[in-house]
């Protein structure tokens, strides 16, 4: 008791009663205090990235890239290195022991993969870089292809044709020369004296031919020359790759069954580029 250590809380119970309470206020709000530093020290920093997770991220096997399609697996090997010109590089192992939920049938569905395709020799950097005893080929899964071209581009529509517009025939009407056409009564061609009429004045009575006083000349209409109509340009036809290019960059995956075990026991193994 505090009175026991306190001579001064002799005889005085409220006091007594007051110091006891406070003391163990203190105590708990130390302990409250304590609680919450250890936490955000432990919650409020972020895990250090690992080169496990730099691969599992380059080759899109992170948990982080397939939310909600555990469980998930851990690879039992992975490096992450660079090239010599300064391409980053994964490789990964899994050891799947099958079974009914742990296999390559649950693999695939999590990471949401193909079905394995023909057997391809490993890479050689493969084996290199994880130094166990991989196979020298193992069945691959197909992955996308990148290295073939789109598929052509639509070809232009062809414009509409424009009627060409024929020539006029030799001894036509726009051919003939000017075309009269009479003034009326009265009228006067704008310009022409009375010298310029026939007849008048015994002037125009020779041979040459003259014109009836109060008639006016009309030049004839221009004829348009024909439009040559326009031809469509076709399409360039795009240069298929041949049948057994393959991506230079991207991720490959095999899966080398394990012979005895249980069904679906594989081990996988993913190289990956940036």
């Amino acid at each position: 008791m505090p009175s026991d250590s306190w001579p001064a809380l002799h005889g005085r119970p409220v006091l007594r009663r007051t110091v006891a309470v406070g003391l163990v206020l203190c105590v708990a709000v130390a302990a409250a205090l304590m609680v919450r530093g250890v936490n955000a020290l432990t919650l409020g920093r972020e895990t250090p990235e690992t080169d496990r997770d730099r691969a599992e991220l380059l080759a899109g096997l992170h948990p982080s890239q397939h939310p909600g399609a555990g469980p998930y697996y851990v690879p039992v090997g992975a490096v992450y290195t660079r090239t010599a010109d300064g391409v980053p590089v994964a490789y990964l192992h899994y050891r799947l022991g099958g079974g009914r939920n742990v296999g390559v049938g649950d693999f695939l569905r999590t990471y949401d993969l193909p079905a394995p395709g023909p057997s391809a020799p490993l890479p050689p950097d493969l084996a290199e870089a994880l130094g166990g005893d991989e196979p020298a080929e193992a069945p691959e899964l197909p992955e996308p292809r990148t290295d073939l071209p789109s598929s052509a581009p639509d070809a232009p529509p062809d414009p509409a044709p424009t009627a060409a517009v024929p020539a006029a025939a030799p001894g036509s009407a726009s051919d003939t020369g000017p075309v009269v056409s009479p003034a009326p009564p009265g009228l006067q061609a704008e310009g022409a004296g009375p010298s310029e009429c026939a007849g008048e004045d015994g002037e125009g009575s020779g041979d040459e031919e003259t014109e009836p006083c109060g008639a006016t000349q009309t030049p004839a209409p221009a004829t348009p020359e024909p439009v040559p109509a326009p031809t469509a340009t076709p399409a360039p036809t795009p240069t298929p790759a041949p049948p057994d290019a393959r991506p230079t960059t991207g991720r490959r995956i095999y899966v080398a069954t394990v012979p005895g075990g249980l069904p679906g026991a594989a081990d996988i193994y993913v190289r990956a580029t940036g």
